[in-house]
């Protein structure tokens, strides 16, 4: 990868669904001509991408495509079809393969150098698809990933509750969500992993990246002091500039 500053151009993206459902996002790449490493980031729980989009820029311009999307149902002001209630971690894992078949097929996107990057719920869904297609996926780009999401769904089933932060879950969430096997995830991927975590994250605390930094095994843990569940500021400003980083440390190596 040359060492290089591009412009950023941006584009829309729409994948439509086997079932007919539309997914919907937007796409940061560099203005050069031919293919280019990609990133596809996904949200996390009852978010949408425009709370991620400002960090494309800094990708396009440092020669990586970045591909943002709402997650179908993924939370109150999604852009794409369907209703949180109708929402599981499942099926935000097969939105997002949906997103990178699409992907795959655009001409500036290399397909041999795909990374999925996720926040929150959006890092596990990142880590189970990239656990599914390894033979698809170069590397994992986590911050603060809701490796929890299993434990809580235990605890939520066990005491009949059937809100997160308010929201109101499908009555299929938990019952998905509990038997996900999250070291298997993590044991069985095998490829190059980032993670960047606050040890002040109270939603997700920060040993679950450490137990998932050790379970990868070819992975580097980001511990971010002070932070919480989700980066500001300069923060957040590092842990794209990282994210970046790792990208085109394993360009440059392959």
């Amino acid at each position: 990868m040359e060492n290089k500053t591009y412009t950023s151009i941006k584009e829309e993206l729409e994948v439509t669904k086997e079932n007919g459902r539309v997914i919907r996002g937007l796409i940061y790449r560099p203005d050069g001509e031919g293919s280019f490493p990609t990133v596809i980031f996904a949200h996390g729980f009852g978010s949408n991408y425009r709370e991620l989009m400002h960090h494309g820029a800094g990708y396009a311009e440092s020669g990586i495509v970045c591909v943002f999307f709402d997650f179908c149902g993924g939370g109150m002001e999604s852009t794409s079809d369907g209703t949180m209630q109708e929402m599981t971690v499942m099926t935000e894992a097969a939105d997002l393969v949906a997103v990178m078949e699409s992907v795959k097929c655009l001409p500036y996107v290399n397909k041999d150098s795909l990374y999925l990057q996720g926040e929150s719920q959006g890092g596990l869904v990142s880590a189970i698809v990239g656990r599914a297609y390894t033979e698809d996926v170069k590397g994992l780009i986590l911050w603060y990933p809701a490796f929890v999401i299993p434990d809580d769904s235990k605890k939520r089933l066990e005491r009949g509750e059937t809100e997160v932060f308010g929201m109101k879950l499908s009555p299929d969430y938990d019952k998905v969500a509990v038997d996900i096997d999250v070291k298997d995830l993590q044991t069985g991927f095998g490829k190059p992993v980032l993670l960047i975590h606050g040890n002040k994250d109270d939603v997700v605390p920060i040993e679950y990246s450490r137990t998932a930094a050790a379970n990868y095994g070819y992975a580097t843990l980001r511990e971010v002091k002070g932070a919480g569940h989700g980066f500001d500021g300069k923060d957040s400003d590092m842990a794209r500039e990282a994210s970046v980083d790792f990208v085109k440390i394993y360009e440059h190596i392959s």
